[in-house]
């Protein structure tokens, strides 16, 4: 956890006044939770100013979050609640819980391609079909360190030393930006009330944020707006939110990690695509809010919050067996949100 900035160190000098101002209210929010040696509340304002901090790139998005922090009025016992309504709807989803079990690198069968290629045309309705659709896209490599997925050796008649003169092949996973057991993924078990009222509450931020809500709702959640090749360390790195890309042009990214151990020997990728009508590349809106939630995670703790909420409730054996687990996970969150809040009542 790091403290917020004073103001003469950031870039907000030079915005509007109501910004500099909403900026105001979370360092001084800071102060008194310092003050108070309150740790939750600590965190909380450090969500919301790093949230400022981080969302200057994306004026609709700043503007939300500046609204939102001054209908609080100030009123510390209400800015508190609302930082963790920011963890559990915005960079819960995401974030993967590190103790789920790894995804499969699900590698498609040649039936599945050999279908693919004559309904191109359809957009993908499921998993497979989108991992068919990405690789085929991604010219069978992985998007970040440009290894050749093993089906390339069959796929584009690669041969084993070409295959080796590019670092060897892996077997790639289909990595979705959002998470598709974040809402849409209801795709597993019963979907209850508490999944539904979850996902509703995840829409519902991402839309006040200028997402266009409707390019991943239900089983769009696999379009390839949301969806690259990735090995599988890339793969786990970018759901545990240490590793994101910042746009330096038309589909031209840095790649960034707050891990100092995380090799990458490509610093920079460009997404590429022989048919941007029927497999478009991945959405720039989704891109930027999953480095905000990489940022604002690190600086202000959040990620390690959610690791140790997360960690406890692994430790109490109550993770579901059948996939569900989130749904676990994300109501000890909202649990922990609650619990928060009667603490607060109860000291004023």
């Amino acid at each position: 956890m790091t403290a917020l900035p004073p103001l003469a160190n950031t870039p907000l000098d030079a915005m509007m006044a109501n910004v500099v101002s909403a900026y105001n209210v979370c360092l001084t929010f800071q102060n008194w939770a310092d003050a108070r040696d309150d740790p939750s509340a600590l965190l909380h304002a450090r969500v919301l100013g790093y949230l400022i901090l981080h969302t200057t790139a994306r004026p609709g998005t700043l503007g939300e979050v500046v609204k939102v922090i001054q209908s609080c009025a100030q009123d510390f016992h209400k800015l508190s609640p609302l930082g963790e309504s920011f963890i559990t709807y915005l960079i819960v989803p995401f974030k993967k819980f590190k103790g789920r079990t790894p995804a499969s690198s699900d590698q498609p069968s040649r039936n599945s391609f050999e279908r693919l290629k004559t309904n191109l045309l359809e957009a993908p309705q499921d998993h497979n079909d989108a991992k068919n659709q990405a690789l085929i896209r991604d010219g069978f490599r992985c998007v970040v360190s440009g290894v050749y997925d093993e089906e390339a050796l069959t796929e584009l008649g690669l041969t084993d030393e070409q295959a080796l003169a590019q670092g060897g092949t892996v077997y790639t996973q289909c990595a979705h930006i959002l998470p598709e057991f974040t809402c849409f993924g209801i795709q597993k078990g019963v979907v209850t009330e508490d999944k539904r009222d979850y996902a509703s509450s995840v829409l519902a931020v991402l839309q006040s944020f200028g997402s266009d809500i409707e390019e991943i709702n239900g089983v769009k959640v696999h379009s390839l707006f949301n969806i690259m090749t990735l090995q599988a360390d890339r793969h786990d790195w970018f759901d545990r939110l240490e590793m994101w890309f910042e746009k330096l042009g038309e589909n031209r990214y840095k790649v960034c990690s707050n891990k100092r151990g995380h090799r990458l020997p490509h610093p920079e990728i460009t997404f590429t695509t022989p048919d941007p009508e029927h497999l478009p590349v991945p959405s720039e809106d989704l891109l930027e809010l999953h480095a905000v939630c990489c940022k604002v995670a690190h600086f202000s703790g959040a990620g390690q919050y959610i690791e140790k909420i997360w960690s406890d409730v692994e430790d109490l054996g109550v993770l579901a067996e059948d996939g569900g687990s989130e749904t676990v996970l994300n109501s000890a969150l909202l649990n922990q949100m609650h619990m928060h809040r009667l603490s607060e009542d109860g000291r004023n």
